[in-house]
């Protein structure tokens, strides 16, 4: 026959490994999310920030695009352009800093839900895609300066761009010249029309 006199006793114990216990299981849950936020890279971070997230990419040449953005593919991020009106195309390895609006920076820690046939699509893809359509490009480079004209052909790492103004055709005596720039000199890449990248 159990003695009341330790009844508060126990049920004083019974309290207190609970509060450890909870306590315990809370520093774990914060450890674990430290873990995830750690191992975030920008591309997730911008994954994460969704489809319509305001931000400004501020790119190597020192350029700053304000963008609201479109998808996000295996090693670039495309938006919605202000100015000049026309989709963005930026090479993530390009990116030094994001800026979020006030609204998606949380978002932009959350879980991830990427798209496994976007997240294959690499920046060859998109010139490749901009090649075929015979789309007229303007190209930032990484060490400032542009090029305008269209894609011919895209590699494995470099396009051929055909350099010509805009509204004349990429053939004959209207192209200047054919530049093949490496990817890695590339920043960004614009085009007017949205629909010049079907995929997004």
């Amino acid at each position: 026959m159990s003695d009341p006199r330790w009844d508060p006793l126990f049920e004083d114990l019974e309290h207190q490994f609970a509060a450890e216990r909870e306590a315990e299981h809370g520093q774990l849950a914060a450890e674990t999310e430290r873990l995830r936020v750690a191992r975030l890279g920008l591309r997730d971070r911008l994954l994460a920030a969704g489809t319509g997230a305001r931000v400004t990419i501020e790119d190597r040449s020192g350029g700053a695009h304000r963008l609201r953005l479109e998808a996000v593919g295996a090693d670039w991020v495309a938006g919605r352009a202000d100015e000049p009106a026309g989709l963005l195309i930026a090479r993530i390895d390009a990116v030094d800093g994001v800026v979020f609006a006030a609204a998606d920076r949380q978002r932009s820690i959350g879980a991830v839900d990427d798209d496994p046939l976007r997240a294959r699509m690499g920046f060859g893809f998109v010139l490749r895609v901009l090649a075929r359509r015979r789309a007229h490009i303007a190209l930032g480079l990484v060490r400032g300066g542009r090029v305008s004209g269209t894609p011919a052909r895209a590699g494995a790492d470099h396009v051929d761009v055909a350099i010509h103004d805009a509204g004349s055709s990429p053939r004959g005596s209207e192209v200047r010249q054919v530049r093949t720039l490496a990817f890695r000199a590339i920043a960004w890449v614009r085009t007017a029309a949205r629909g010049d990248v079907g995929l997004i």
